[in-house]
Formats: C-alpha cells, structure tokens, sequence
C-alpha cells in the first residue's frame, strides 16, 4: 500500500483549490535580503510602521518557532483583460488577488490555511514575509532585473502568498538567481519614473505603482505624489505593468490568445477615467470597490488618480469633468484636480483656475492652484 506523504497531500489540495503551484523552503534567515535593505533603507524606511520589512531577512520574527515556508503561486493572466483597463489598471489588480473575505482569491488562501491547521500546524502571515526570496529559494523560479518573479511557462504574472509554518516540510533551500541576459536592460529602460535604477534594484519612491495607492493612504508613506512623478504617471488609476510589458521573457504570455475574463468585460464599458473622477458612493461601492480594493480603503484617493490621468491624457474636453471634481467635498481631491486644469491649461483652464482661487478656502489646494497658474 503506497502512502501518501505530506508534503505531496499539500500539494495536491493547493492544486485542487486553483492554485497553479506549491513550493517549501527553509524558514533560515535571508542574508543577501538582509544586506540589501540595510544599503537601501533610505527608500524602504517608510515601511517601519506597517509592513516592518525590516525583519523581512528574518522569517522566524513573524513566527519564532517557524520551521519551513509555504509558497503559492496563482498565474493571473489565463484569461484575457479588456483594452480599456489596461494602461490604467495592474494586471494583478485586474485578476482581484485580494484577501478580503468576500473574494474568491482569499477564500482559496483561507482553505488552504484552515488545511494546514488541521494537519495541526501553526501558521502565520505577514506582509513582513519575503515572498519573492521566499519563491526562489523553495525553487520555483528566478528573479527577473525589474525585482520580479519568473515562472517557468508563466513569467511574471504570478500572485505569490508566503505562509510561515512550524512543521519541517524538507523545505529547499535554492540560492537566488535569474535567467535575465546581461546585456538586457528594457524593463530600465521602459521604466518612465527611474525607479529601476540599476538591475535588480527598484526605488519604490519613484515606483508608479508604489505612488498609486501608498501615497497619504498608507502611514508612514509620504503624504503627496510629487509633480515629476505625476506627469510621468500616464493613465495609471491603480498599479503599473511597464516594466513587466517590456520584458523579452514575458512577451510569449502577452502575445497568447486566452479566454475572456467575463467579469471584466461586463464591467468595462462603465470604467472611464471622467466615472473614477467624479464617482458617488454608490458607483464606488458597487462597482469600484469590488475591483480596486487592494490597498486602496477610500475613494478619494482613487478620484486623485483619476484627476493625474486625465491631466496627463485629457485636452479640453476633460475640463468639463474637472471643473466638476474642482467642486468635491475632499480637499485632496479639488487639490489633484487644479494640478491637472494646469496641466491641460489653454483659456479654459486659466479661467477654471481663477475662478478656484476666488471660492476655495482649503490652504493647501490654494496652493496648487496658484501654482498651476504661475506655469500657464
């Protein structure tokens, strides 16, 4: 009679559960992830208050008697994503990897967790958890010059979900890696901000991305997008993907034909730049929420977004919109708002603007709004 073991029972049940795969490392310290955050903390110090990344080199700091780690792996880009989302949306945030409880990728994570517990493991999660050292070293794949992840067959469109656990699943313990060219720098130089500075390093500061959602939302990042990185922002509402749609090593995955993501494609026609703007609390609840929630708790930062967008890609029609949002109840909101009439400008967008400086009384989106017109 063959016996199953357990590690392979673990598998097996990931599997079924929709993930695309399972892999288990060593819960030893990182080392090289350790050096490498003491070099770059100027860029990653804003992560002391939530994400504490500082431990991240340290796996048993999220749970001291951790023995092996647990990494999933979800392929998000098996069906198709509707023109309209892309350039403005991420595609992870398309395939709506959240944890929340009302969503089918967290409940596969809850599943899953709840399996572990009854193999009566302890297990915990942190953002803290390195989960692209945590993939590489368990074998799964290698890491690509813009920090991300690659899967063999999949590239770098994979969600990752890192579980510390104190069982010893004869972990693997594999040393970093990448399968990148030497002479292959497209992701630097596709990169609009700078933020890939060098191969392998990223200065989330800079990272659109990182400035969609992080910026006055989350504590302890800065509390403003600056105005060079907004006009470099393009149409991104929510996440980026250039450097990912750059690389050489992704290209075969975004040339695929896939199936339709009907989700999204029942949803797309309602998801305009000038909706996201000016949404009420019905639109964000309904429609907004369910899709780019993430990192994201308030509407007005998603309305920020929407006013840099149309800054960056609106001419004299986005105005009327803008002239719209210039009325809004949220400061943060008018403020974005003047910063992209001036970046339209034009005779309208002066008299938009003036007309501002005489009814707001916000300070600070006074500020911008004086601002905006010493450049026009």
């Amino acid at each position: 009679m063959m016996l199953v073991s357990l590690t392979e029972e673990i598998r097996e049940y990931a599997l079924d559960l929709g993930f695309d795969g399972i892999g288990f490392a060593t819960a030893d310290p990182f080392t090289g992830l350790s050096q490498a955050l003491q070099e770059r903390k100027e860029g990653y110090s804003w992560t002391d208050k939530t994400l504490q990344l500082s431990q991240a080199a340290e796996p048993r700091s999220v749970l001291p008697e951790a023995r092996s780690l647990v990494v999933l792996l979800y392929d998000y880009h098996k069906l198709s994503f509707p023109p309209t989302f892309l350039g403005q949306v991420g595609k992870a945030y398309l395939a709506r990897l959240y944890f929340s409880q009302t969503r089918i990728f967290g409940s596969r994570v809850r599943l899953f967790k709840k399996f572990l517990e009854q193999k009566g493991m302890t297990i915990k999660m942190r953002p803290s958890l390195p989960e692209r050292q945590a993939t590489v070293r368990a074998g799964l794949g290698t890491f690509g010059r813009n920090t991300f992840v690659y899967v063999p067959g999949r590239g770098s469109f994979v969600g990752l979900t890192t579980m510390a656990v104190d069982a010893d699943l004869d972990g693997a313990s594999n040393e970093p890696k990448t399968r990148c060219p030497e002479d292959c720098n497209r992701c630097i130089e596709a990169c609009p901000t700078g933020a890939l500075y060098e191969p392998f390093k990223m200065n989330p500061l800079r990272c659109i991305a990182f400035q969609t959602y992080c910026a006055g939302n989350i504590p302890g990042c800065p509390p403003d997008i600056p105005p060079e990185i907004r006009e470099k922002m393009g149409t991104w509402v929510y996440g980026c993907d250039i450097c990912q749609d750059a690389c050489p090593r992704n290209q075969k995955r975004l040339n695929q034909k896939l199936p339709l993501d009907a989700y999204l494609v029942e949803i797309a026609p309602q998801f305009t730049l000038e909706r996201l703007l000016n949404m009420d609390d019905q639109f964000y609840l309904a429609k907004a929420q369910p899709l780019l929630y993430g990192y994201i708790w308030e509407k007005k930062f998603l309305q920020r977004n929407a006013a840099i967008a149309l800054g960056n890609s609106g001419g004299e029609e986005a105005l009327q919109h803008l002239a719209i949002s210039l009325q809004d109840k949220e400061a943060l909101v008018r403020r974005y708002s003047a910063w992209a009439v001036g970046r339209i400008g034009g005779k309208r967008g002066r008299a938009l603007l003036e007309r501002q400086l005489r009814l707001e009384h916000d300070p600070e989106v006074l500020s911008e709004v004086r601002t905006a017109l010493e450049k026009l």
